[in-house]
């Protein structure tokens, strides 16, 4: 017998006159006619799925999420019900049900292309590059013009380190559509890091073209150029700074970035440096830096190597049988470590690997360590034997990147906290410490927004105090390990002299002098830091002393730093 409802309809008349209201406009009235439906006819799965929809439509996601689960319960055979619970729950941050469900949904949908790319999605959400990647490409198999798969695939690529594969996938999506603001970024910041900065300008205006309020791109090309007041990418800034703090809250960090950027460039240095301490105020709000945990780990790895640690704990000093040199460069951000580096790429007998979290990921690996204490609690205990293991894994991994060249770099900054553990676990390696002006250090830290976290960089007495410590634990290391263990070398001097502060350091590592050093803005490696643009420049000295411009308004870092 067919059941009616109140309004004397059958089910499915209900299910299309609830679906004509909502197309029309009439969502409330919908939304009662569901309900009304599943009071009379409580297993109607595909109610519950329209009603799923509606309340994800109007943001309403755990409603959503939940109706979608009780229509899958009621019949677990439909895919497209778990092709868009999997995508509610992405939503929601639910990544292990959504992959559940994504797998699900692909095994019940074969051809379907959004049960594919949702579950691609999802994957991708949960760091599973590769199996991520797989799923765009079978969505693409299926529909070869899915422009969001093939920006997504790029992305996954991109994060995978395929960069040839990810440009590739990026200009697909690109050629499908140039309008496509997302790719055009993404494709432009790929441009940007190989050193192709006319191309990944054209992409970043491409996408502001497409979406005028599209922060991100703004704050890429913001980060390639030197405005005029003429500009008209300044004049755009100028515009949309009324309208910016209708933005979401990381849109509005990257726009503020950008209008400092831009009103710097003018020489307009007061409301420059208002729309730099914007942007930082709320980038500081979103991660605030734990400083009494940052003492406790300087105290802590002050008391552990000390003099009598490196005296009492031999180190086994074989040198690597395969003839590997690992070279740290490392220091406070923006104090120079990207140019060192660059030198040294341009070396034909290095490789420059970037920042690299291979170190710490080695470090915190092994069976003693324990979640949430620092490598301090665990580390005096270790054997020669243990220490040489953690350096032959560190090895190991780096040298993937680039088999055949005796000396790669590791210039993540943050490894001076680690150098008492470099020198234990890699006698042969060389530490290089990239100094500069506290001023100009830090004030660059700071008119900087990072694409790493960096939590310490947004509030001028937590970096002020954040390089104190830095400086505490760098006049510590020179103490307590031998002399000419670590080379300083300063940035002043290396923009004044840089040939003969690039033959110390080639020297002082171990390298024979080439001339092509001289020529490192040439250099075509990817480079993903902030110094992207000033690396693939000659060497250039208006950097020096910055900070005087906004001197007025840096009274609280000064007063830390000055001596």
């Amino acid at each position: 017998m067919t059941t009616r409802q109140p309004s004397g309809m059958t089910v499915p008349q209900a299910m299309r006159e609830a679906a004509r209201l909502d197309a029309a406009g009439e969502s409330a009235a919908a939304e009662a006619l569901y309900r009304q439906l599943l009071a009379a006819a409580p297993d109607c799965h595909p109610a519950y799925h329209a009603l799923a929809l509606l309340a994800c439509r109007f943001g309403r996601l755990p409603l959503a999420a939940d109706l979608t689960a009780r229509a899958i319960a009621l019949d677990g055979t439909v895919g497209i019900y778990h092709r868009d619970f999997g995508e509610m729950c992405r939503r929601l941050g639910r990544l292990d049900d959504a992959a559940a469900a994504g797998r699900r949904a692909a095994q019940l949908l074969p051809d379907n292309v959004d049960a594919h790319y949702n579950l691609a999605l999802a994957l991708a959400d949960g760091k599973h590059y590769a199996e991520a990647a797989a799923g765009y490409r079978r969505a693409l198999a299926l529909g070869p013009e899915h422009g969001p798969a093939w920006n997504n695939l790029g992305s996954a690529l991109d994060l995978m380190g395929d960069k040839a594969a990810a440009e590739d996938a990026y200009a697909k999506a690109v050629a499908l559509n140039p309008r496509h603001a997302e790719a055009q970024n993404n494709l432009g910041a790929l441009y940007s890091g190989q050193g192709r900065l006319e191309d990944a300008c054209e992409c970043f205006n491409a996408a502001i073209a497409a979406r005028h309020g599209f922060a991100e791109a703004h704050f890429n090309l913001s980060t390639l150029k030197t405005y005029s007041v003429s500009d008209p990418h300044y004049i755009m800034l100028e515009t949309l700074a009324d309208v910016a703090e209708s933005l979401p809250l990381e849109a509005r960090i990257r726009f503020h970035f950008a209008l400092g950027k831009a009103h710097e460039d003018v020489g307009d240095h007061d409301r420059a440096f208002a729309a730099y301490a914007r942007g930082n105020r709320l980038q500081a709000g979103l991660h605030p830096y734990d400083e009494a945990w940052a003492d406790a780990l300087c105290v802590s790895i002050k008391a552990t190597f000390d003099r009598r640690f490196f005296e009492q704990r031999p180190r086994i000093e074989a040198g690597d049988s395969k003839g590997r040199t690992p070279v740290f460069i490392l220091g406070m951000p923006r104090s120079g470590t990207s140019l060192i580096e660059q030198i040294f790429a341009s070396h034909p007998d290095l490789f420059g690997a970037g920042e690299l979290k291979d170190l710490s990921d080695v470090i915190h690996q092994v069976p003693q360590a324990v979640a949430g204490q620092p490598f301090t609690a665990w580390c005096a205990n270790l054997s020669a034997q243990e220490f040489a293991a953690l350096g032959e894994a560190y090895r190991e991994r780096v040298w993937r990147l680039a088999p055949d060249k005796a000396f790669i770099t590791d210039k993540m900054p943050g490894n001076f906290f680690l150098i008492g553990m470099i020198h234990q676990m890699l006698p042969n390696a060389k530490i290089i410490h990239a100094m500069r002006d506290p001023m100009d250090s830090c004030f660059s830290c700071y008119s900087r927004l990072f694409s790493d976290r960096m939590d310490f960089a947004y509030d001028l007495r937590t970096l002020g105090r954040y390089y104190l410590r830095y400086m505490d634990l760098m006049r510590h290391w020179h103490a307590v390990l031998p002399a000419g263990t670590i080379l300083d070398l300063h940035y002043e001097q290396m923009v004044a002299d840089m040939e003969g502060q690039s033959r110390r350091m080639l020297e002082f590592v171990g390298l024979p002098w080439n001339e092509s050093c001289l020529d490192f803005h040439k250099n075509k490696r990817h480079v993903k830091t902030a110094s992207v643009a000033q690396v693939r420049k000659p060497i250039y000295q208006t950097s020096v002393a910055r900070w005087k411009r906004f001197g007025a308004h840096l009274a609280p870092l000064l007063e830390l730093v000055r001596d």
